[in-house]
């Protein structure tokens, strides 16, 4: 017996035919999305840098026209404050064991966990940004957990801008050099500025000052600053304050 052809064998639809091109054996790619745009910028900055995202060439890596994502974004600006609630979205906001002090030091450890595993975006920081749903369930963590410990509404808002900027802080800072374009070689080289006679307190602690992204150096700074909140509370500081607030 031999094979009879059925319809869709006969038919001659370019689409059932195999074309020389390897490059056309791929299947036709996902249609452009608001969130697709948003996570391809995201791979594009952490591969490369923050300097590398622009519309052109994520459209490149998209492999779309760049008027087509002015149809899902309004701009770059939009597109970094998408990127980073995206990032934000990492934090852990849950509740977690502990005091209100072991919750605390949870919610901007994680913070700083979602930083760093995207480096580059801590650079939006500098400039103007738009808060999204994941960075204002952040801040309600954050200030709610203060509240509930005593703190008055201006401690816990003054606490928020304070661990805020350290955490932010310490994933902007970059690298020391001893002259422009130069590699760190002997340490002597950051100080030349001054004498050596004129700086023996910089000198005795020199092997200590590796930067701002040495182990250690973020941990130290989050239990200095929650040591001083603890006090702050143990001191009855707080409900002084909250006793002020409410006569204002």
């Amino acid at each position: 017996m031999t094979d009879q052809p059925n319809a869709s064998r006969t038919r001659s639809d370019r689409s059932t035919w195999v074309g020389v091109d390897p490059s056309e054996d791929a299947t036709r790619p996902p249609p452009l999305t608001r969130p697709r745009i948003v996570r391809a910028a995201l791979r594009l900055v952490d591969d490369r840098d923050l300097a590398a995202l622009t519309m052109r060439a994520l459209a490149t890596e998209l492999k779309v026209s760049p008027m087509a994502l002015y149809n899902h974004v309004h701009d770059k600006e939009e597109l970094l404050d998408l990127m980073l609630d995206l990032v934000l979205g990492e934090v852990d906001c849950s509740v977690t064991e502990g005091d209100w002090l072991a919750q605390l030091r949870a919610l901007v450890c994680s913070f700083h966990q979602a930083l760093s595993a995207h480096q580059q975006l801590a650079q939006v920081y500098s400039t103007r940004i738009r808060l999204g749903p994941n960075g204002l369930s952040i801040m309600e963590r954050f200030v709610g957990l203060l509240l509930q410990a005593g703190f008055s509404r201006r401690d816990a808002a003054d606490a928020l801008l304070v661990f805020f900027t350290f955490t932010v802080g310490i994933h902007q800072m970059g690298s020391i050099a001893p002259f422009p374009g130069a590699a760190p070689q002997d340490e002597a080289e950051y100080y030349l500025a001054l004498p050596r006679e004129q700086i023996p307190a910089i000198l005795a602690v020199s092997p200590h000052l590796g930067g701002a992204h040495q182990p250690g150096v973020f941990e130290y700074g989050l239990d200095t600053l929650l040591t001083g909140l603890h006090n702050k509370l143990q001191t009855g500081e707080a409900q002084r304050e909250d006793r002020q607030d409410d006569t204002s």
